[in-house]
């Protein structure tokens, strides 16, 4: 798992069998797992160029009432921060160190009181309680994750019964911009994406996508199994 990828509007697709240059490379492994002061520089980029996809996963989630929300990749903080003002609690868990300081600066007072948990992982695990989170998304998170299935069978663990995730993405189905590197940027297809929620412990997994200027855009969505929570 890892923060959110930075995307440039207008750029030519990749064709088959091509590989990026030095430049679209690096720009790879930084939207991957930033890190140093270069990745506190893409952290700071990718907060401008993904807050719609957050906004739109997080409005999928619908909550109703004040909640425990897990985010897997939260990045720079930015939608912790949106959770956060609208009287959710948050578990958070990133890949980059990078990413964990600067999200906790950002949200210093929730953490400090509670109302936010952000941690660094390993890439795999979601170091939280079982049945302690009550909905989960993640965003631009599911190309970098070293095992997909195990991740969100981490996810599901941490959800209560019933409960919702939204996965916002790319899939393979279009072609990738020029510039990401295909060793760093492992897209799914739609088709693998659900077989892999479904394989993880999921049910009534749907999706749909949106536009989103550059790309599409897909929202998963997909629920524990067990009665939702009331």
């Amino acid at each position: 798992m890892t923060t959110l990828p930075f995307v440039m509007a207008a750029v030519p697709t990749q064709p088959p069998g091509s590989r990026p240059g030095v430049v679209g490379r690096l720009r790879s492994r930084q939207s991957g797992l930033p890190s140093g002061l270069l990745g506190r520089v893409f952290g700071r980029a990718m907060v401008r160029d993904t807050a719609d996809a957050n906004d739109h996963a997080v409005a999928r989630l619908d909550l109703q009432q004040p909640s425990i929300v897990l985010e897997v990749g939260f990045g720079q903080g930015r939608t912790v921060a949106v959770m956060l003002d609208r009287g959710h609690r948050v578990l958070g868990v990133d890949a980059s160190a990078t990413m964990v300081s600067q999200a906790t600066a950002r949200n210093r007072g929730a953490c400090r009181d509670g109302r936010a948990r952000l941690v660094h992982g390993d890439g795999v695990t979601v170091p939280f309680d079982d049945d302690s989170a009550d909905a989960a998304f993640t965003v631009h998170t599911v190309y970098f994750m070293p095992d997909m299935q195990a991740t969100f069978g981490e996810i599901a663990r941490v959800l209560r019964p019933g409960a919702a995730l939204v996965v916002a993405c790319r899939t393979s189905d279009t072609p990738l911009p020029a510039w990401m590197d295909p060793s760093v940027y492992r897209i799914p297809t739609a088709a693998h994406l659900t077989d892999t929620l479904l394989a993880a412990g999921f049910a009534d997994v749907g999706h749909d996508k949106i536009d989103a200027g550059s790309h599409d855009l897909y929202l998963f969505i997909a629920r524990t199994t067990g009665d939702e929570p009331s």
